[in-house]
């Protein structure tokens, strides 16, 4: 059974054919694969370190997808979870990473978490789930992993930003834009069980603009300000948040 508010979700890819068209929206060569790619490598280092300082590494990706997340880091957890309540998505994520225990369902009304993971992963989740949800899932997710274990998570659509201002023009929306802001991240970790270890930016300039002015440029323009040099500078108008953070207390 499906809580309400996801249940949109799981209808809208519910066949072979949306999740293709998805997929093609996010894939190879588009604006989000690119952001991608300069977030991969970070991902990838925080999940490795975390590996060696433990020994081993049980992994959890959340909301999995078609598994983009789950194909870059399953070679550096010794053990892969996936969790998605659309069985097509799931279908897609186990193509992407075999080695990955693909689950289908709602974690807040079935028993589709088992743990105690080491990390977990969440990417394009909490911008796009409805507010009533996030805590709960969190909340949930938090039980499930070690008192120490790490999290990491983006959001991209992060307010303030030039996304900002690109989602609402060339005329006001009759509903608010979908954006998160950094001090609502903050309390939904602290509600949730988790302190913030570090952010990093990514993604200074928003999809309208790679679209309509000469892409290359922005695109370099994107990866110098990602970079670890330059980061900081930048990071707190980038478009796209990437955090990580720590469960503490119990669980």
């Amino acid at each position: 059974m499906m809580r309400s508010g996801w249940s949109d979700y799981g209808t809208r890819f519910a066949d072979e054919e949306s999740v293709e068209t998805y997929a093609r929206l996010y894939g190879e060569g588009t604006y989000d694969e690119y952001v991608w790619s300069l977030e991969r490598p970070t991902v990838v280092d925080l999940l490795r370190q975390e590996r060696h300082q433990r020994g081993r590494l049980r992994l959890l990706d959340f909301a999995c997808g078609t598994g983009r997340t789950l194909a870059a880091v399953d070679e550096v957890a010794d053990e892969v979870t996936g969790v998605d309540i659309s069985a097509e998505m799931a279908r897609h994520a186990a193509r992407s990473s075999p080695k990955a225990d693909i689950k289908v369902g709602c974690v807040l009304s079935e028993e589709l978490l088992s743990g105690p993971y080491d990390a977990v992963t969440i990417f394009r989740f909490f911008l796009n789930a409805p507010q009533k949800l996030r805590l709960p899932v969190l909340r949930k997710i938090r039980e499930h992993m070690e008192r120490d274990a790490l999290l990491v998570f983006n959001n991209h659509g992060h307010c303030p930003s030039l996304r900002s201002l690109a989602v609402r023009v060339p005329k006001p929306r009759p509903q608010p834009p979908n954006e998160l802001r950094h001090r609502d991240i903050v309390q939904l970790l602290s509600d949730s069980g988790f302190r913030i270890e570090r952010r990093y930016g990514f993604s200074l300039f928003p999809p309208v603009l790679h679209r309509h002015l000469p892409a290359p440029v922005l695109r370099r323009a994107d990866a110098a300000a990602a970079s670890p040099r330059l980061r900081r500078i930048p990071q707190r108008v980038m478009s796209e948040q990437l955090y990580v953070a720590r469960a503490v207390g119990e669980p």
